[in-house]
């Protein structure tokens, strides 16, 4: 039956079987509509990452270091969930004091998005799932931007390419960095505040009211809009806190521009005028930053307390981790055909690793933008694009690896509050990614109307010789034509940003994991060293064991009170020795420290030096009472992320490769555990003097630690260094002790103690003899 639209041919019984048929069709059509862009941006995450789909649940792509780190925190925030726990702490790393999540890069939108999956198919799958899905949502969510920019479905699946297969979140899957491949929830805050600016309400049905008049904003329209705006601004701080800083920073550029806008239209009056847009956007910043305080607030009391929060990396790690000119025109190392040739281009960055110096535009990008520039809307885009280029290339000047002493905006921006704790301005070159894709649509925009134009042309006849237009010699329709263009520039951006072989790690758990998994009881695990490249991997193994580590990988190396009190401990984690002033025999307290905290096994690493470093192989057998240790393969082979050269990538499948081996430790608790010491708080760092004896200082006051697992008699024997003659007040756990008189020189001193089961605290403070100087702290007990 053919549906005709005059009711006059039209008979009753026809009616009631074409309407429901044409508004299956229109159904049908909006299917289409919006699987089309969804299939092919999930077809694209899945080129760009091959050959990651052949292996999908055995391995991850990435360099395998930050990958594993981001496993662990899906892990950790389904434990938190299935437990209880508060998910931005966790008793699970730097054990036994646990570390706050707030400054790490925790991701909870990954982790929602994935928990099915991850409930079904563990966490392999869950990872992988996430990486095609953030790149198939943001190719996806920055087409519906572009639609609503451009109105045209064409030119927002250009966009959306340039956005989904960008360099620069190509990258950051590279890095293992799914916190950042996030990206899909800056367009959607983009379009949110879009839709604060339009004259007409979005919920109206017509611009018109019944009247005739314009639709006008009502209260609640107003009030929605701005509460919906606010929450797609603060959803973006569950991907990553970065982000969130991004988007507002670019709602208080768009509120700018918008102020402007009113500026020029109603002039000199205008400027101290606020327009109602702007008023509006203003507003969701408000709403986002009342719904982000739960987190703001906590964070920014962490970083004001955490030494590292801003400084971590060193001075020049800011600068080093901008942008130089020279990246944005440099296309990615990972590109099959020219990925050497720009690695050789980029060689002014050799430390760098790949995803922190990737920024490539796209040349077939760059021509669009050029033909989008006098487009409606193409000026602000263009300036949206340079003033975050500008703010990713940090606070100097960089070209071709030359630092300028030329300031950019960067310099004064990451000295504002809470944003200094980005250590990263590069990041900020995916909101130019974005603007540069909406003013490419608006090139395509701009394309599709040049192509109508030349076939109108062409199918009016010349005035000076008429040609007679039969059916023979009439123009075909551009539609093909316009098709074909379309799909090839599509295929044109796609090879510009090609990245296939993408790098994959293969996922490989020793057995000795699962062994411990068994064990139901709670303790500790120590793998050394563990401030290493190794690290992320513990935290790999810890989703099978399920059992807190000594020491972890965090976005923020925080204070580790355990490691700065034990010698031992700090031995352990670097693989190399930790002088002090401590003198007690390692190898005879080694398990009696061990077995006071709790940690069951030792296990040492070779990919860390452990093994290469006799004393930690002679304090595993000491621990374990002289056990033969248990081997097994260790660690994996991580890739080189410095250069492409680095990179570990075949077409085909990978196979594990063992990188090392493990020596498993178990501690035997002594029958009769010794006390020993720790070094507490108020103390210099310690320094070795030639002779090699090492010493610390006191200033005001400092602590001494001896820790005890039952009652024991002690005395606590060291010397002190006094610049003059005074005394030395000394206290155990608050309660004061005999002050000790000193003379100017050296003073060995006794001080006996009675401990009980716990940390006695012992406490020096110097009085009217200045600073003292402190050597050779032992520990003896003392019969009744």
């Amino acid at each position: 039956m053919i549906c005709r639209l005059d009711e006059k041919g039209m008979r009753r019984t026809d009616r009631a079987i074409c309407f429901p048929l044409c508004a299956k069709a229109a159904l049908r059509s909006e299917a289409l509509r919006f699987l089309l862009p969804l299939l092919l941006y999930t077809t694209l995450a899945l080129l760009m990452t091959w050959p990651l789909a052949l292996q999908f649940t055995n391995t991850v792509p990435g360099n395998a270091y930050d990958s594993w780190q981001n496993m662990w925190n899906m892990w950790w925030l389904k434990e938190a969930l299935l437990h209880g726990h508060h998910p931005y702490f966790t008793p699970m790393l730097y054990y036994p004091h646990g570390a706050s999540l707030l400054l790490h890069t925790l991701n909870p939108i990954n982790f929602l998005i994935s928990l099915p999956v991850h409930a079904l198919f563990g966490l392999v799958v869950a990872y992988n799932f996430v990486v095609i899905v953030s790149l198939t949502a943001s190719g996806y969510t920055a087409y519906l931007l572009a639609h609503n920019v451009t109105g045209d479905r064409w030119a927002a699946l250009v966009a959306g390419t340039i956005f989904a297969t960008s360099g620069y979140l190509l990258s950051q899957a590279l890095g293992g960095h799914t916190h950042m491949l996030a990206a899909q929830f800056l367009p959607l805050a983009v379009l949110a505040l879009r839709r604060l600016t339009v004259p007409t309400p979005p919920t109206a049905v017509s611009p018109v009211t019944a009247a005739g008049e314009p639709a006008r904003w009502s209260r609640r329209d107003e009030l929605g809009a701005i509460m919906l705006a606010g929450v797609a601004l603060a959803v973006n701080l569950l991907a990553d806190w970065q982000y969130f800083l991004f988007i507002l920073i670019w709602a208080a550029w768009y509120a700018l521009t918008r102020w402007w806008a009113g500026v020029v239209k109603g002039g000199q009056r205008a400027i101290f005028r606020l327009p109602r847009d702007a008023q509006r956007i203003c507003l969701a910043i408000g709403v986002a930053l009342v719904l982000a305080l739960p987190l703001a607030i906590p964070t920014a009391r962490l970083a004001d307390e955490t030494p590292t929060a801003t400084t971590e990396g060193g001075d020049a790690f800011r600068l080093e981790h901008s942008l130089d000119l020279a990246d944005f025109f440099i296309p990615s190392q990972l590109h099959p055909l020219w990925g050497r040739v720009a690695e050789h281009w980029q060689a002014y960055k050799p430390d760098t690793h790949i995803q922190n110096k990737t920024a490539y535009l796209g040349l077939v990008t760059l021509v669009l933008a050029g033909l989008g520039i006098r487009q409606r809307e193409g000026r602000f885009w263009l300036l949206s694009a340079l003033v975050f280029a500008l703010l990713a290339m940090g606070p100097r000047l960089q070209m071709f690896g030359t630092i300028t002493n030329i300031p950019l905006p960067g310099a004064m921006l990451y000295e504002l509050p809470l944003i200094r704790i980005s250590r990263y301005p590069m990041r900020l070159v995916v909101i130019t990614m974005l603007a540069l894709a909406l003013l490419a649509a608006l090139g395509v925009t701009r394309l599709r109307q040049m192509l109508v134009e030349r076939h109108q042309r062409a199918c009016v006849p010349s005035a000076i010789a008429p040609v007679a237009v039969g059916a023979g010699s009439e123009p075909a329709p551009t539609a093909w034509i316009e098709r074909t263009i379309m799909a090839g520039l599509i295929a044109l951006i796609i090879l510009d940003n090609l990245v296939a072989p993408f790098p994959l790690a293969g996922v490989y758990i020793p057995p000795i994991y699962q062994e411990l998994a068994q064990n139901p009881e709670p303790f500790a695990i120590l793998e050394a060293p563990f401030y290493y490249r190794s690290s992320p991997v513990y935290m790999l193994y810890q989703t099978v064991h399920r059992k807190p580590l000594v020491g972890g990988y965090t976005s923020r190396t925080y204070v580790y009170p355990l490691l700065e009190q034990i010698p031992l401990l700090r031995e352990l984690a670097y693989a190399q020795p930790a002088p002090d002033i401590i003198r007690q025999d390692t190898l005879e307290i080694a398990a009696s420290v061990l077995s006071f905290f709790d940690i069951r096994y030792v296990l040492l690493h070779s990919t860390g030096g452990a093994l290469r470093y006799n004393a930690l192989v002679t304090i595993g057998e000491a621990v374990s009472d002289g056990a033969t240790p248990t081997p097994h393969i260790s660690a994996l082979v991580h890739s080189d992320a410095r250069n492409a050269t680095g990179l570990r990538r075949t077409w085909g499948r990978i196979q594990p490769e063992p990188a090392g081996s493990v020596l498993v430790y178990p501690v035997v608790a002594p029958a009769d555990p010794l006390p020993f010491l720790g070094i507490g708080q108020g103390w210099s760092e310690p320094v070795v003097q030639p002779d090699g004896v090492v010493q610390r200082q006191i200033a005001e006051a400092a602590e001494l630690l001896i820790y005890s697992a039952q009652p024991h008699d002690v005395t606590v024997a060291f010397r002190l260094h006094s610049p003059g003659a005074g005394a030395v007040r000394l206290s155990a756990n608050g309660h004061p002790l005999p002050p000790v008189a000193l003379q100017a020189g050296i003073n060995d001193l006794q001080v006996p103690l009675t401990l009980t089961e716990s940390v006695t605290r012992l406490g020096l403070h110097p009085d009217g003899t200045g600073p003292l100087t402190v050597e050779g702290v032992n520990l003896q007990k003392r019969t009744p």
